[in-house]
């Protein structure tokens, strides 16, 4: 009896799994990015804001920290509420981890998004949530920094999420979330080391 094509069977089975466990591992330890990464990362513009508490906040405060970074206005009916809303579901989800990201509202709006109007829309949300705003001078170099298009008295915006590392980098955007899971995903593989 020849035994070479059962000897060539068997052999090509153990590739095979092997080539399947190796293919399940690779997958596990380096998980799809849901984000459009940038690469190579650059330094995030670094900006100085006026808080929703008046105090002066600067981009380099959060250095060891993931931000995340959307531009909008408190008297939006639609696309901002509906970010900021995946974005608290987010948090939610990373549970512990939410201590590691920071979540950063600045206004496309500064004629009426004063400390206190953006402290009380942020409140709907997340006490963690920082909303930031200062004057149209101080506010177009951010927002063109950010490649930020603002019209219409600041109703009418680019809607993009910005992620910086916490080295000050900015290593992705995400266009507006048609749900939360792909950002979520993305910062529990980051937060743990994927």
């Amino acid at each position: 009896m020849n035994r070479k094509p059962l000897v060539i069977a068997m052999l090509l089975l153990v590739v095979v799994l092997i080539a399947t466990f190796g293919y399940t591992w690779y997958k596990s330890a380096h998980p799809a990015f849901s984000g459009s990464l940038i690469s190579p990362p650059q330094a995030a513009y670094a900006f100085s804001l006026t808080s929703q508490t008046g105090s002066t906040v600067n981009l380099s405060d959060f250095r060891g920290k993931y931000v995340l970074i959307f531009f909008g206005y408190t008297n939006c009916t639609s696309e901002c509420p509906l970010t900021m809303g995946y974005l608290k579901q987010m948090h939610d989800r990373l549970g512990l981890l939410a201590d590691q990201t920071q979540v950063i509202l600045i206004t496309s709006d500064p004629a009426r998004d004063t400390p206190g109007e953006l402290g009380a829309y942020l409140s709907n949300f997340d006490p963690s949530f920082m909303g930031l705003t200062s004057s149209l001078a101080v506010l177009q170099p951010v927002w063109s920094a950010y490649g930020v298009t603002v019209l219409d008295d600041g109703e009418t915006h680019t809607s993009y999420l910005y992620l910086v590392d916490p080295q000050g980098d900015l290593i992705a955007t995400y266009p507006l979330l048609s749900n939360v899971d792909g950002i979520t995903a993305d910062l529990e593989n980051l937060l743990s080391g994927k």
